[in-house]
């Protein structure tokens, strides 16, 4: 009896470290956006971290019902980890900026703000680089 219930306890234990790791941990996709840098803030009430913003060039659609449909900017959300990144990022709004970013199925309130929403495919997107500045 004994053993059987430390089974079924290591059992979902294992299933737990499981599940977050998979979802919160581990890399979904990475890939690279490139667009006009237009904001960038620090805040968060008890994890401030890094937010910007993209402007990435054409146009996307946004729904307003059933069958109106607008035509609007293509933005791109995301977070900074590293102050560097920060730091290199803060002097370039107002530049096209090419940036590597990390996706994550589920965020974690220390990684930054959760942006499925705002963002094409859901996911916490993190910029872990940045690759090209032009003005």
């Amino acid at each position: 009896m004994r053993k059987s219930i430390f089974l079924i306890f290591l059992s979902l234990v294992l299933l737990g470290a499981g599940y977050t790791y998979w979802f919160y941990y581990r890399s979904y996709g990475d890939g690279f956006r490139e667009g006009y840098f237009q904001k960038f803030s620090r805040k968060g009430n008890l994890f401030k971290t890094y937010e910007g913003e993209l402007v990435l060039e054409g146009f996307g659609t946004r729904s307003l019902g059933k069958r109106n449909a607008n035509l609007s900017a293509n933005y791109f959300y995301f977070s900074v980890l590293d102050e560097a990144i920060a730091d290199t990022l803060e002097k370039s709004i107002g530049k096209s900026v090419k940036v590597h970013y990390t996706q994550y199925l589920r965020s974690l309130p220390w990684r930054g703000d959760n942006y499925s929403a705002q963002n094409h495919e859901p996911g916490q997107y993190i910029v872990d680089r940045v690759v090209l500045v032009t003005e």
